[in-house]
């Protein structure tokens, strides 16, 4: 049709792009309707929504339906662009993903699973290329947003929105910028000692000089060991006094954007 046989990957990339822009548009004009309002209910309290008169069982029969409906558009654009589909797509795995790019964007806001999908995808690829271990450190993030940020990273941001508006944000931000180096040395500490776990265990037997993120150390010497010991310790005992002060520093600012009549 108009000479387009979707064989260039010009064109493959404005059909994906079209229908990716129309699905997400129908995608928010279904969450604003009734019906979409009462997903939100259903997810948040089924009790609550079966009290004011829906089957909670009925709501999630739909939006299965729907979400089955966006999920083939998806996967008629994936057979077009890789011109190949097999079980795998069906796996656990590729579920798995789909899971952790939407918790770890944030289910609570609309662009939080756009986010993590964004995210997701450019961490793997950076990760793949630094380190041969980088599922693990996906893991470990997918973790640590969970434990310490569980609206996932549009919530995290969200939350700053009184203080930008309260004009409060700065005195955060600078205590952010304090906790940052003993939060990198830690967080450094622990990359050192994973590689080296790694070179000992799934490498064992190889030529302990190794290299990961652009660094090559040796995994034999004794020192790197101590340098990854102290990383960790000293990284740990700097960093939670830090956040300590960046969790006054966010009573302080919302406490005054409170006042000023600004509220999450």
């Amino acid at each position: 049709m108009f000479e387009w046989n979707f064989g260039p990957q010009i064109q493959i990339y404005y059909l994906v792009a079209c229908w990716t822009l129309l699905a997400v548009i129908a995608m928010y004009a279904l969450t604003r309707t009734p019906f979409g309002r009462m997903c939100n209910a259903v997810r948040d309290n089924p009790e609550r929504a079966q009290f004011v008169g829906y089957d909670p069982h009925v709501i999630r029969y739909l939006a299965f339906c729907f979400a089955g409906f966006f999920a083939g558009v998806a996967g008629a654009l994936a057979a077009i662009n890789f011109e190949i589909a097999n079980s795998a797509y069906l796996g656990a795995a590729e579920s798995g993903v789909v899971l952790f790019a939407t918790y770890i964007g944030g289910v609570e806001f609309f662009i939080g699973p756009i986010v993590g999908a964004i995210f997701v995808t450019y961490f793997s690829l950076v990760l793949s290329d630094l380190t041969a271990v980088w599922q693990l450190y996906f893991g470990l993030f997918f973790i640590g947003i969970v434990m310490f940020a569980p609206g996932g990273i549009t919530g995290l941001l969200m939350n700053h929105r009184p203080l930008i508006r309260a004009g409060t944000l700065v005195t955060v931000l600078r205590a952010y910028l304090v906790a940052l180096v003993p939060t990198l040395t830690l967080i450094a500490g622990l990359i050192l000692t994973i590689e080296i776990v790694v070179q000992h265990t799934v490498n064992a037997g190889e030529d302990p000089h190794t290299k990961a993120f652009g660094v090559h150390f040796n995994a034999a010497s004794p020192l790197i060991w101590l340098l990854a010991m102290g990383l960790i310790i000293g990284g740990f005992g700097v960093a939670r006094r830090t956040w300590t002060r960046v969790a006054n520093a966010w009573d302080e600012a919302l406490i005054t954007a409170r006042e000023k009549g600004f509220h999450a």
